[in-house]
């Protein structure tokens, strides 16, 4: 499939990069990374995405070549989706107008493109680009491996998560040879950058926190209110799952986010034998075995209620 998509790429002259909305590290990294690529090779690229990055991820190299809007009705030879296999997962408008490949590494990717390089097995997005990349044949420059490095590191959490493979770590270890730049740099940016407000929000969000099932789910609820009095972006809050996930004896962590009056977008966080996905798909939501999310719309605890019953049935 890489050699499909690396031919249609040669073939084409303007080409358009999108990531999915509320971008994270991989889909950001991984884009950043193919658009440089792409520049390499000759080829007109612009990136665009629907939503703003959170920070510290606007501090990736050449960041500041993302534009926030839609991409139609600017002609492109194909467009390039990073994780964004359906429309509402990219936020762009009129996409059927284009060519479209998706490159991505969920399960519960939608195959709507007109080429889709979908492949579970890998850890992020950032692998399959850094195999499109010798594919194509590029020089893997400082920015570049940087950004791959970024894309992988974050989707494996440090190459902590149960995602990690032989695979992501080897890719990881050619990056820091082969690209000028050292492991704890990417680290520092990406887990050791936040502002004092941001540390005050986990401290608001953390104060939520209930556990249930003799300990094995930990629940940790945002609310709008939190942001009133603070000057963050409601997506400066996508990573405050990971400390309740780190609890002993938690197999399964909820993030119940407040978006608007018995409304809720609810992140999941899994180990060992609980699949996430299958979780977030008794409520028509997707994601990865351990991690995945979906919305819900009612009463607060009554989520908590219906959503505990089904990790019961898993346990």
């Amino acid at each position: 499939m890489k050699k499909k998509v690396a031919d249609v790429i040669k073939k084409a002259n303007k080409i358009a990069i999108s990531s999915h909305v509320r971008p994270d590290a991989d889909s950001i990294g991984s884009g950043l990374a193919l658009y440089l690529m792409l520049k390499q090779l000759g080829k007109k690229v612009a990136y665009y995405n629907t939503d703003m990055a959170p920070f510290p991820l606007t501090k990736l190299p050449s960041y500041e070549v993302i534009k926030i809007g839609q991409i139609y009705p600017r002609p492109f030879d194909i467009i390039i989706l990073v994780e964004g296999g359906a429309d509402d997962r990219t936020g762009l408008d009129n996409i059927e107008e284009y060519y479209t490949i998706n490159i991505d590494h969920h399960t519960t990717s939608a195959y709507d493109s007109n080429l889709n390089w979908v492949d579970p097995a890998v850890s992020a997005a950032g692998e399959l680009v850094y195999q499109l990349g010798l594919e194509l044949g590029v020089t893997f420059t400082r920015d570049i491996g940087f950004n791959l490095y970024a894309a992988i590191s974050s989707d494996t959490g440090s190459f902590r998560y149960s995602n990690t493979t032989h695979t992501s770590l080897k890719i990881a270890s050619e990056l820091v040879k082969e690209c000028d730049f050292l492991p704890y740099e990417v680290s520092d940016l990406l887990f050791y950058s936040n502002h004092l407000e941001k540390v005050r929000m986990i401290e608001r969000v953390l104060s939520t926190l209930e556990l249930k099932l003799d300990n094995k789910i930990s629940i940790i609820y945002f609310k709008r209110k939190f942001l009133s009095t603070l000057s963050l972006k409601d997506i400066e809050t996508e990573d405050i799952i990971s400390f309740a996930r780190s609890i002993i004896g938690v197999e399964v962590t909820l993030f119940f986010k407040e978006i608007d009056d018995d409304f809720y977008r609810i992140s999941i966080r899994s180990r060992g034998g609980i699949s996430s996905q299958k979780v977030a798909k008794a409520f028509k939501g997707g994601g990865h075995d351990h991690a995945a999310g979906f919305f819900y719309r009612g009463n607060i605890e009554e989520a908590k209620k219906e959503i505990t019953d089904v990790i019961k049935a898993q346990l």
